[in-house]
């Protein structure tokens, strides 16, 4: 066996230059996915398609021809994530499966101040929206503002089993 003097200088060197890689690859792995989403440019309004999942199907197609299906509550939040303006939601339409308006459930705006929430809620017994229900959200802003954050955080709480998960909006258009 060899012995190498790790005091040499191509040694230490070479040692340097290991440990910087392995930190700048450990730090590129830990922030990479922060930076992922990087910060969405200021607006001044946007309209944001939210899917809502108020009937889960599951399981194996019966002889009936269809599946098993569950009941999901829905709480659609939008969260106003500018520390210094307000925003107006101006509508929030429900729509079913079909693309067939259910309900407008906002019949005048409602302002929601920084760093302020506003919610909908889709009740576990409500059946008509089904799979594919969305809501359609549409905000504005009097300057140019964070855009906020709108999720619908579905849920099924019951004995024995329980299910959860977040949707996001998506912009599908700016004013």
């Amino acid at each position: 066996m060899i012995a190498q003097d790790l005091s040499s200088t191509p040694c230490r060197n070479a040692l340097l230059r290991s440990w910087r890689l392995a930190v700048a690859l450990a730090l590129a792995c830990t922030i990479a996915p922060a930076l992922a989403e990087g910060v969405a440019p200021l607006s001044k309004g946007q309209t944001v398609y939210v899917p809502i999942y108020s009937e889960i199907r599951h399981g194996n197609v019966g002889t009936s021809g269809k599946t098993d299906s569950s009941q999901m509550s829905v709480l659609v939040s939008v969260r106003n994530t500018d520390p210094d303006n307000p925003i107006r939601v101006v509508v929030a339409r429900y729509y079913n499966s079909d693309g067939a308006l259910l309900r407008n459930a906002l019949p005048t705006p409602r302002t929601i101040p920084p760093f302020g929430t506003f919610e909908l809620f889709v009740e576990h017994r409500e059946n008509l929206g089904g799979s594919g229900a969305n809501y359609v959200i549409k905000w504005e802003a009097a300057t140019p503002v964070s855009q906020p954050l709108i999720e619908a955080l579905h849920t099924r709480l019951q004995a024995g089993f329980s299910l959860g998960f977040i949707g996001r909006g998506r912009a599908i258009s700016e004013p």
